[in-house]
């Protein structure tokens, strides 16, 4: 098959990530794959070792009718088995057409765009619902996790279960946006402060609310405690460099970087929101804590402190969960979707 992957965001979150994390899928199966991109979008350095055919294309927003023009000339060329779809501006301006499916994916709960399209990837079991009651048939929409390159690399990664949980090092990392609840996250390591665990703690990412948040840290008078590293270009070692990872969104479609962490078999502590609570078993393979509440994160965060044992097996249990969702299994379960949307097409 020949598939297109367009999106064209310019940073480097979830739904870029999840870009290169399809077209790698697809070339493992050995498809052909071409990628739409914006000329500025800062994840083509990781699309480039892929070997996809990467096409730029300058746009303006969502109704930009000389984009539109352009990718529809694009894809005369192409003439692609089908077009995935990643965000609403690249639903819009790659058009729907009768001669190849368009296929969007949910990577977050704004599913207007995504009604009507041929087929739709739901990435849990709740989204795919959302979609089913927006209006999309039932019969077009597939639940298909995201994925993470697990455990090829990963296993090799140090297992800090054994070493002396104090001091301790505490990371969180992604986009500082407020629907994320890094701000929970600082409240909660003051908290920790405030009962005088020894510990240091690392937040990685940087966004609108950097300002804020640094701000609060401030306040909270935990600045020496707590350090912004900025964006996260070297994952494995950030996690090397970390004894408890933490997930605090207040709202989290999926969570890519939550199964980064489980790969990387460190204990989680994660906010009960929508993808976390699909994807963890509680108590067994992380902890979960009602979102927003700072409180109970810290006493989540202590608990494994004090728990070797227990940060010892829920992170052995991830890592093994991690498995699970390794790109190569889902390039498989991704190019078998395909086909079967690719047959329904020609029903």
């Amino acid at each position: 098959m020949h598939i297109v992957n367009a999106m064209f965001s310019k940073g480097l979150g979830g739904i870029e990530q999840a870009l290169v994390d399809y077209s790698e899928a697809l070339k493992i199966q050995g498809h052909k794959v071409s990628v739409i991109i914006s000329p500025k979008a800062k994840i083509k350095a990781a699309l480039l070792p892929i070997g996809v055919n990467i096409i730029e294309v300058k746009n303006f927003a969502a109704w930009d009718f000389f984009a539109k023009a352009y990718i529809k000339k694009i894809m005369k060329q192409l003439a692609p088995d089908a077009v995935i779809a990643h965000g609403n501006r690249a639903i819009s301006l790659t058009g729907r057409s009768n001669n190849f499916p368009i296929i969007g994916v949910t990577h977050n709960y704004s599913i207007k765009h995504l009604i009507g399209l041929d087929a739709i990837l739901a990435t849990t079991n709740d989204l795919r619902a959302n979609v089913i009651s927006g209006g999309q048939p039932e019969n077009s929409v597939y639940k298909l996790p995201n994925m993470v390159r697990a455990v090829s690399g990963s296993s090799q990664s140090s297992d800090n279960s054994d070493k002396s949980p104090r001091p301790i090092t505490i990371g969180t990392m992604g986009r500082f946006v407020k629907k994320k609840g890094f701000d929970v996250f600082i409240r909660a390591i003051a908290d920790l402060k405030a009962r005088g665990l020894e510990f240091k703690a690392l937040i990685g990412g940087g966004g609108e609310e950097e300002e804020n948040l640094k701000k609060l840290a401030s306040d909270l008078g935990i600045g020496e405690s707590l350090e912004f590293i900025g964006w996260v270009n070297n994952k494995a070692q950030f996690f090397d460099n970390i004894d408890i990872f933490c997930l605090p969104s207040l709202h989290e479609p999926f969570g890519i970087i939550l199964l980064e962490a489980f790969a990387y078999k460190k204990p989680v502590v994660a906010a009960d929101s929508e993808g976390p609570s699909e994807i963890i078993s509680n108590n067994e393979d992380a902890l979960l804590v009602p979102k927003g509440d700072a409180k109970s994160m810290a006493d989540a965060i202590l608990r494994l402190c004090d728990d070797t044992e227990l940060a010892k097996k829920i992170s052995q249990n991830a890592f093994a969960k991690a498995e699970g969702y390794d790109i190569k299994h889902f390039a498989a379960s991704l190019s078998d979707v395909l086909s079967k949307i690719l047959k329904n097409k020609k029903i």
